[in-house]
C-alpha cells in the first residue's frame, strides 16, 4: 500500500494561480497587492535574476568549462526547459514546422524573450476583410490598462501617431548607433520612413520603484538582468508580489 498522502493544509488561500510567466504573474502580482492570499504553483525552478544570472561573466567562469549543460541554449542564457520535455508531448499538423518551448522557471518565458511591446490597434478589433466578426472590445475599452502597464514596467519608444500602431507612454529610446543611422538614412532617401522600435526595458527610472534600475547596455540581455532593468514576471511582478507578505510560491509543482 502507498505511503502517499494527501494532508489538508492549515493555510487558506483566496486565490491559486498557476504558472509564473506573463498571465500567471501579472494575477499574483494584482491579487497580492488587493490585500489577497494567494499561492502560486509553478512547474519550473525559483530563478532571482538579481542572484542567479550570468550576466557579467566570461565564457570561462563556466562551473562547466565546456562540458555539456541541461539548458538549451547554454551555462549563461536565461532559460530552464526546452522545445521537447519528457513526459509532455504536443501533437502538430502534418507538415507544419511549429515548435512549442516550454520554460520551467519562474517568470517562465518572460525571461528570454524579446521584450518587444506592441499594442493591438483600432483595427484590430473591428476586422475589415469581411470574414470574421468584430469582437466585442474596442481598443478604446483597452487603452487604459495598456496605459497602466506602460507606467509600471517601462516602454521605450517614440510617439508616431501611426493609425493602427497606437502611441503608449513611453520612456525615451536607445540611441541609435552608427549602423543604424546609416540604414535611415538610406530609407529615408527611397521613402521609407525607419522609426525606433518599442520595447520593455527601462531607460530611465520609474518614479517609486526602487527595486529596479535603467538599462546599462551591457548587451547581455540574453543572460537576465541583474538591476532588473529589462520586464521579467519573475523579477517585476512575482518577486514584489512575495514582498507583500500575500504570495506564497511553490516550485518544482
Amino acid at each position: 500500500m502507498s505511503d502517499f498522502q494527501i494532508k489538508k493544509s492549515s493555510t487558506v488561500y483566496d486565490a491559486i494561480v498557476v504558472g509564473s510567466g506573463a498571465g500567471g504573474g501579472m494575477a499574483a502580482y494584482v491579487l497580492a497587492n488587493a490585500g489577497q492570499k494567494v499561492l502560486m504553483l509553478e512547474a519550473g525552478q525559483y530563478f532571482d535574476p538579481r542572484i542567479d544570472a550570468h550576466q557579467l561573466k566570461w565564457p570561462w567562469e563556466s562551473p562547466r568549462r565546456g562540458a555539456g549543460t541541461v539548458r538549451p541554449f547554454g551555462d549563461f542564457d536565461a532559460s530552464y526547459g526546452g522545445w521537447e520535455l519528457d513526459g509532455e508531448p504536443y501533437t502538430k499538423k502534418d507538415k507544419t514546422e511549429f515548435e512549442w518551448f516550454r520554460s520551467r522557471m519562474l517568470g517562465g518565458r518572460t525571461n528570454h524573450w524579446g521584450r518587444i511591446s506592441l499594442r493591438m490597434g483600432p483595427i484590430d478589433f473591428k476586422p475589415t476583410d469581411g470574414l470574421t466578426d468584430p469582437w466585442p472590445i474596442t481598443y478604446a475599452d483597452l487603452k487604459p490598462f495598456y496605459d497602466k502597464v506602460d507606467r509600471m514596467i517601462g516602454i521605450y519608444g517614440t510617439a508616431e501617431g501611426i493609425e493602427n500602431e497606437p502611441d503608449g507612454i513611453f520612456m525615451k529610446p536607445p540611441k541609435p548607433r552608427l549602423h543604424e543611422l546609416l540604414i535611415k538614412k538610406g530609407a529615408e532617401k527611397a521613402g521609407v520612413p525607419v522609426i525606433t522600435g518599442r520595447g520593455a526595458v527601462m531607460t530611465e527610472e520609474i518614479k517609486g520603484n526602487k527595486d529596479r534600475a535603467p538599462c546599462f547596455y551591457c548587451g547581455q540581455c540574453g543572460r537576465s538582468c541583474k538591476v532588473y532593468g529589462d520586464f521579467s514576471a519573475s523579477s517585476c511582478l512575482v518577486i514584489p508580489a512575495v514582498s507583500t507578505g500575500n504570495l506564497t510560491v511553490i516550485t518544482d509543482a
